[in-house]
């Protein structure tokens, strides 16, 4: 093969500017809101014609399993879950001083806390983790019979 037949690659042209590098990505769901949140209670309860009950939601659609208006209230309780296990910006500014009290103790289980973990008993005025805080405030809300029977269970 003659040189003359060999084929001719084009040139390289010189990039005149940088590379692009596309901005990081948001890594997670983002923050909700304590507004969003009521923004989408108040628009499923209209369309709906639903009531808030005590606990914050409206009731659990029964029998409506797989229907949009049930995927609705799982996302309504996702949401609404996730805004209640995120500690107050309060809270956290007074952690340090209620740890320090408890000797960064759990009042509940005992174990050692480190501020992470730590939810605040608004209540009590105590620290504890957000598993025991939700003990606490499921034992609060079934009474003190429920809570002696399950004692009688353990």
């Amino acid at each position: 093969m003659s040189a003359s037949t060999k084929p001719v690659r084009p040139a390289l042209r010189p990039t005149t500017s940088a590379p692009r590098i596309a901005p990081p990505r948001p890594r997670g769901r983002p923050r909700v809101t304590p507004e969003q949140v009521r923004q989408r209670l108040a628009t499923y309860c209209r369309r709906y014609e639903a009531r808030v009950g005590d606990n914050g939601l409206p009731p659990f659609p029964a029998g409506q399993r797989e229907s949009p208006q049930h995927r609705e209230w799982m996302a309504l309780y996702k949401a609404h879950r996730r805004l209640q296990d995120r500690p107050e910006a309060d809270d956290v500014q007074r952690l340090p001083e209620f740890m320090a009290a408890q000797r960064a103790s759990c009042a509940i289980c005992g174990k050692r806390l480190d501020v992470a973990q730590a939810r605040l008993d608004r209540i009590r005025q105590t620290v504890l983790h957000l598993d025991c805080l939700r003990l606490v405030t499921l034992g609060r809300l079934l009474g003190a019979d429920a809570v002696e029977r399950v004692k009688e269970m353990l």
